[in-house]
């Protein structure tokens, strides 16, 4: 019979934050703390989550209507300034179907819009200007075409990280923040906090304005560089990390 270890008894109190590196971490109170409860930052929680893969459909489409425009002046497009473009301009049209209430159409664009961002940035890693049109639509293709397949996850996942985020900044505990995207703490922020502490990470806090405190996450001196928040970033994170490379091992 297998017995869990003392470790793994024990869950992470910080969700997802165990795959972020050392970075610039908030804890933000009820002063002025809503206004972060916006899509852009819940894009590195929602990039976990929701992760189906591209349409045939979509991708096809795009790809001909991208390479069209490319063979005009191949060196003129850049792929993720291309994927983002078009991927934003879709929204509207994408959105309308998940559109269901008072302002959902809105609520739907901004998250499609913000997950663009992440989805084009992630696809088109790694594609240099010199790539040839074919690769260079493909991976933009790929970033747009995931956003347009997981527009309704996204939604639904905006919208309940966005409820959780005003809980938790009323709450005299406030929400945590690393690198301006909402950590959907498993536990309380207190318990995340004192986790970080048990990780080797040193959490610094400063008082500011309006009753808000920030803390400094970096890796603790004397820590080795195996430490769990070594190494990676949440800016990276923030991009999708946690579906780039389940999309890589796909295309590969």
């Amino acid at each position: 019979m297998l017995v869990a270890s003392t470790a793994s008894a024990q869950p992470n109190p910080c969700g997802n934050l165990q795959a972020a590196a050392a970075g610039q971490c908030e804890i933000r109170t009820s002063g002025g703390c809503q206004g972060y409860c916006e899509p852009v930052q819940f894009t590195a929680e929602c990039s976990g989550k929701c992760n189906a893969t591209a349409q045939g459909s979509c991708t096809g489409s795009c790809q001909a209507d991208c390479e069209g425009e490319c063979n005009v002046d191949p060196g003129s497009l850049d792929c993720e300034g291309s994927c983002t473009a078009s991927c934003k301009a879709n929204c509207s049209a994408n959105c309308s179907a998940s559109a269901d209430g008072s302002g959902a159409q809105a609520d739907c664009e901004s998250s499609c819009k913000a997950s663009c961002d992440g989805e084009c940035n992630v696809s088109c890693e790694g594609t240099p200007p010199s790539a040839s049109c074919d690769a260079k639509c493909e991976a933009s293709c790929e970033g747009e075409c995931n956003v347009e397949a997981n527009i309704d996850c996204n939604v639904d996942c905006t919208t309940e990280l966005k409820g959780g985020c005003e809980v938790q900044c009323s709450t005299p505990d406030g929400a945590l923040f690393c690198n301006g995207q909402y950590v959907d703490v498993a536990g309380s922020v207190e318990e995340c906090k004192n986790w970080l502490l048990t990780q080797g990470v040193d959490v610094e806090f400063h008082a500011e304005a309006e009753a808000e405190a920030s803390v400094s996450c970096a890796a603790a001196p004397g820590s080795s560089s195996s430490a769990p928040f070594a190494g990676t970033g949440l800016a990276a994170l923030v991009a999708g990390v946690g579906v780039a490379a389940a999309r890589r091992r796909k295309r590969s």
